[in-house]
């Protein structure tokens, strides 16, 4: 027996001792992921097996009865996902694997990855049983390989269970099987295995191309039950079974006559058929006729991929002789081929193989002329092809990206799978660049205010396409590491806000200096921004007193040469010291924009925009139009020109200057970068391409928006807020919070645009009054009657933002009598204390909705339109309880909902909003 656990503790030992010379947590996560599961299985590992019942709790195995293959949790595997067990009732005519299953309620991608042989071919199955451990065993969804599906699974009973098996070549040495949601039903997994192959079988297959199983068949089957790979009481390798542990399907035809034999047969070839499989077969009862198997009415054109196992099992006479073809479809695929005598010859497929006109696939095995006896099969094999056309992201930027998402502790429910591909499922906070035929790149990394705590992670380094990086806004430490400027493509570098301590590398400061890099280091108390960082020249002067004492008067002479030397390098040491102060007005807290962001030339931005021409006119605010642009480097983006004859918009525009600058945010549109040139003056921001949240919500023809993208949005325009309100130093007020300044990507992912309009608080004031701005219908009573401007004042016309997304009402329109919180204020009462949502919410959402979602949406807008500013919550409360992280109860302040007084517009006077 202990030769079976020496395997598992060899693994062990080396382990730990990889741990201990590496010294390297990112490299421990590395070996110990694929070291921690072969060492969990023992024995299997030597066969390659790899057997997870999904849901089973952490630390537990068992060995499966009818097979004795070892199944192992997948609690260190994924951390996603909710465990459920199937009904007691169904336990007894289930395999023991599928007892425990793993939803997937949360997240549109969910994967297991798992650290393999890159370029080795497995056989990956997966199982399905949905045992009734929820009240919808109807489900369907989409199962991936990586990048690139792999099948629809689709289940309609809870008692049965659905398995699909593919043969696969790994392109790189993960493998991400992923569960991903297509409809409204919940994905979920029973059990994932993995069966190493010889690479020398199937060869067909390639990392843009695999075997998914249709029909693996033992012909002449003596036994009514499927046989595949059996194991001792230890799990070694019963012989006689399937050692890649397929599973066979007996299979007879009426037209067809089994044979068996007792003698053994060889099974010694890189397929390795089983003997329970070569030991029956099957010949045509007539026997001048053809063997024929027909695959028909599959609801496929994909082509197939056959592999035939021969041997000669009856004892035939020396004058008998048994030789047949091979046809497909009527054409020859095969020269005349006579069985070995009790051993194995295996034919497979050179190339694949489409279906006929009539979409059949048919394989006839004929005697030749020179035969006597009828054409044998024993075992037949016949998959599709599946393309997997897509290409994957670079190993080493997934490498680089999965390392930074664990040290980093990124639990973000869409950070799973491959970070760029699909490009439906790109990772949130990360940008990709896309060309034909190539792996999609990295080119951008943004997890400002993520919560990120340590130090600047080497991992980046990898990343070696990124041209932006942003983590602001975080708890980062340490010094700013000299990787960032041997990244030939990075151009833009946000480390502000964070604890950063030491000198920026000098390399970084020459790439600043000469315009490469646009390096924002402000809101770091302990980071020298110069090369000199320290008293050095009052060290170098202690040192050369000291020398000098020490030194004998002999060698005086030597004395003056060594300090007519050091001169001479203070003077280099300064020189450069004064270079790198000089660059520092390009990243230091500065109140001239034009050092703080990219600045163009007029004629520049007019080349981008065809000369200002009205077509890619895309708004107009009050203080001008705004235009889509094309920059040289093929980068799109949105061109603000302020009127030249308006004062107020020179105020503005140095307003919004000062505040963008310092701001960066996922959920805040970007500034890259500005002009003022003579009476010209514009800004440029980054091009948010999928219009704004008035225009889908209330534009004719616009497509109408669905309840999952209306919380996201009202989660992520929150956030943006929150990020002004409390981590932006100084506090910032936007001041038009309305539908119209949040914009949407192709994602839907929601940015709140605009608020250069907004003011600095004093950090002492607990307000600033100042002359009133906004929109009608969104203004905060207290903001419009006196000017007096508080963070509550935003939180107001948050709130009227969240009644448009629940009711697809404008705040006030024409064609409506009554302002959205006077339509509103009764009906919320009756939706909270009653639960009937159906008088409030937009009819275009039908019941396309979760009842309890709802109601945290609609208690967070009534308690952000209260009449009184001290009874709203802060925008951070309401990210926390849209996120479900916090109790409405600590929103209940002023519980009944105060919409008396004024009208909520406040003011008679209509103030032109800025777009």
């Amino acid at each position: 027996m202990s030769k079976f656990f020496s395997l598992p503790v060899t693994i062990l030992i080396i382990f730990t001792i990889f741990a201990i010379v590496l010294k390297d947590e990112e490299r421990w996560e590395e070996y110990g992921t694929s070291c921690l599961l072969w060492a969990l299985l023992g024995a299997e590992e030597r066969s390659g097996f790899l057997s997870i019942s999904c849901g089973l709790p952490l630390g537990e195995s068992f060995r499966e009865e009818s097979t004795n293959i070892k199944y192992i949790s997948d609690e260190d595997i994924i951390h996603t996902g909710v465990v459920n067990r199937i009904k007691t009732s169904l336990q007894s005519q289930s395999e023991r694997h599928t007892w425990y299953l793993r939803s997937f309620p949360q997240g549109t991608r969910n994967c297991y990855t798992l650290n393999l042989t890159r370029g080795g071919n497995y056989l990956i199955r997966a199982v399905f049983l949905h045992g009734g451990y929820d009240k919808n065993p109807s489900t369907k969804f989409d199962l991936h390989l990586g990048p690139n599906r792999w099948a629809t699974v689709s289940t309609t009973k809870e008692s049965t269970s659905e398995t699909l098996e593919v043969i696969h070549q790994l392109p790189t040495d993960k493998l991400q099987v992923c569960l991903v949601k297509t409809h409204d039903s919940t994905p979920f997994i029973s059990a994932l295995e993995l069966r190493k192959l010889n690479k020398d079988a199937y060869k067909i297959i390639s990392p843009t191309k695999s075997l998914q199983n249709f029909f693996i068949a033992d012909i002449g089957s003596v036994s009514n039950q499927p046989l595949r790979y059996k194991g001792d009481q230890y799990g070694a390798y019963v012989y006689g079974t399937d050692v890649y542990d397929r599973i066979w399907m007996p299979y007879n035809s009426k037209n067809w006559s089994p044979i068996t034999t007792s003698n053994s047969v060889g099974t010694n070839n890189e397929y390795k058929p089983p003997e329970f499989a070569m030991i029956t077969a099957s010949v045509p009862t007539d026997p001048y006729a053809p063997l024929n198997i027909s695959l028909t009415r599959l609801g496929q054109t994909s082509p197939i991929y056959i592999v035939m196992h021969f041997s000669e099992i009856e004892d035939i006479k020396s004058s008998d002789t048994r030789e047949f073809e091979i046809f497909y479809n009527g054409r020859l695929i095969n020269q005349p081929l006579s069985p070995k005598r009790l051993d194995s010859h295996t034919i497979y497929g050179g190339e694949e193989l489409g279906p006929n006109a009539m979409g059949e696939y048919t394989i006839s095995l004929q005697r030749t002329k020179n035969s006597t006896l009828p054409p044998l099969l024993n075992a037949l094999e016949v998959y599709f092809v599946i393309s997997l056309s897509q290409n994957g992201t670079s190993s080493k930027e997934v490498d680089a990206v999965f390392k930074i998402k664990s040290r980093y502790e990124l639990n973000r429910i869409d950070w799973e799978g491959d970070p760029c591909a699909p490009q439906d499922y790109k990772w949130d906070g990360i940008n990709c660049s896309y060309k034909h035929s190539e792996p999609p790149k990295i080119i951008s990394l943004n997890l400002t205010a993520s919560g990120l705590v340590g130090g600047i992670l080497d991992s980046i380094s990898n990343l070696t396409n990124l041209q932006l990086l942003d983590l602001s806004g975080n708890n980062l430490n340490g010094s700013i590491p000299e990787f960032l400027a041997n990244i030939d493509t990075l151009t833009h570098i946000y480390l502000s806000s964070n604890q950063l301590s030491g000198s920026v590398p000098a390399k970084l400061l020459e790439k600043v200096k000469t315009g490469l890099v646009l390096l924002r280091i402000e809101g770091n108390p302990g980071l020298c921004s110069t090369t000199s960082c320290g008293n050095g020249d009052n060290e170098r002067t202690i040192i050369i007193v000291i020398v000098a004492i020490a030194i004998s008067i002999f060698v005086a002479a030597v004395f003056l040469v060594i300090i007519k030397r050091m001169r001479r390098a203070n003077l280099e040491i300064q020189s450069t010291s004064d270079a790198a102060d000089s660059n520092l007005e390009h990243m230091e807290q500065s109140s001239s924009p034009d050092l703080i962001n990219n600045t163009f030339t007029y004629e520049y931005l007019a080349q981008a925009t065809d000369d200002f021409s009205s077509t890619n006119i895309i708004g107009k605010g009050g203080f001008g139009f705004v235009y889509s642009g094309v920059l040289p480097d093929g980068r799109q983006v949105a061109i603000k020109q302020l009127k030249s004859d308006s004062l107020q918009g020179e105020q503005e525009f140095r307003a919004e200057i000062e505040i963008i600058s310092r701001v960066h945010h996922k959920n805040l549109v970007s500034l890259i970068g500005h002009c003022s040139q003579g009476s010209h003056r514009l800004l440029v921001y980054e091009f948010i391409s999928n219009n704004t949240l008035e225009f889908h919500l209330h534009a004719k023809g616009s497509p109408t928006l669905n309840w999952t993208q209306r919380k996201q949005i009202a989660l992520d325009a929150a956030r943006g807020l929150a990020y002004l309100h409390d981590d932006c130093n100084p506090k910032t007020i936007h001041r038009d919070i309305k539908a119209a300044n949040i914009l949407l990507d192709e994602s839907y992912q929601a940015k709140v645009a605009d608020f250069g309009l907004a003011k600095c608080c004093i950090n002492s004031e607990t307000h600033l009054s100042t002359r009133i701005m906004g929109t009608f219908g969104y203004l905060a009573p207290e903001y419009a009657a006196s000017g007096k401007l508080t963070d509550k004042a935003d939180v107001f016309s948050f709130g009227v933002v969240l009644l448009e997304l629940i009711t697809g009402r404008r705040p006030i329109s024409n064609s409506q009598d009554e302002t959205i919180i006077d339509w509103a204020k009764h009906r919320i009462t009756k939706a909270l204390n009653d639960g009937d949502f159906d008088g409030l919410v937009d009819p275009l959402l039908e019941d396309g909705f979760e009842i309890s979602e709802m109601r945290t949406m609609v208690f967070c807008a009534s308690s952000s339109i209260r009449h009184s500013a001290k009874l709203r919550p802060r925008m951070s409360q309401i990210v926390r309880a849209l996120e479900g992280t916090m109790s409405l109860d600590d929103l209940t302040q002023g519980q009944s909902s105060d919409y008396s007084g004024e009208n909520s517009s406040g003011s008679s006077t209509i103030i032109e909003g800025q777009q």
